[in-house]
């Protein structure tokens, strides 16, 4: 198992989110437009589809392997991966459909909220559970939240280069946090 996902966090998903963005500005669009142009509406519909369902399941996979399943949280990564999926699935063309195109990006920033809402309190669950021992991950999640904030103002908009570190620093986060978790387990057993 730890293998598949090494894969996905690794190399699958983040390929896929730099081979989405190539031939695009990174600061200048962002992946809903890229994902209404140039015949890419079928890679964006794929890359949606594997990128929230790998967040969703590795996460699940994390719940599991540390005992920390909890119904709240199960719920708001389920929603995440909803509104994600629901997101990708609805046009974003804001001229011809401006109210579909609010929408879109409505509940795109709602999934990446409840995605984060989940990381850390899945985090804090570990932490309060094992005593501590979390720096890296919390270090992590903090150089995520402000590299989006320095993207977001710098930039102005939601662009491609954002898109990107998220989706990778998400795959590396979560990776990380995965080997910490199987190295923990394997000394109980």
């Amino acid at each position: 198992m730890q293998k598949r996902y090494a894969f996905c966090s690794l190399c699958l998903i983040p390929f896929l989110t730099l081979l989405l963005a190539s031939g695009f500005s990174w600061t200048g669009v962002n992946f809903s437009v890229i994902g209404s142009r140039g015949g890419r509406r079928l890679a964006f519909l794929v890359w949606g589809a594997l990128t929230g369902n790998y967040f969703y399941l590795h996460t699940r996979e994390l719940m599991e392997l540390s005992g920390c399943r909890n119904r709240t949280l199960e719920r708001l990564l389920f929603g995440a991966l909803v509104c994600f999926v629901t997101a990708v699935g609805i046009p974003y063309l804001p001229r011809q459909l401006p109210g579909l195109s609010r929408l879109h990006v409505g509940i795109c920033f709602t999934s990446t909220l409840l995605l984060a809402v989940v990381q850390v309190r899945f985090l804090r669950m570990l932490q309060k559970k094992s005593g501590g021992g979390f720096g890296i991950q919390w270090s992590l999640l903090a150089l995520l939240g402000t590299g989006v904030c320095i993207l977001l103002f710098s930039i102005g908009i939601i662009s491609t280069l954002l898109e990107v570190y998220v989706t990778v620093g998400g795959c590396i986060y979560l990776w990380l946090l995965h080997c910490k978790l199987a190295g923990a387990a394997a000394k109980f057993v």
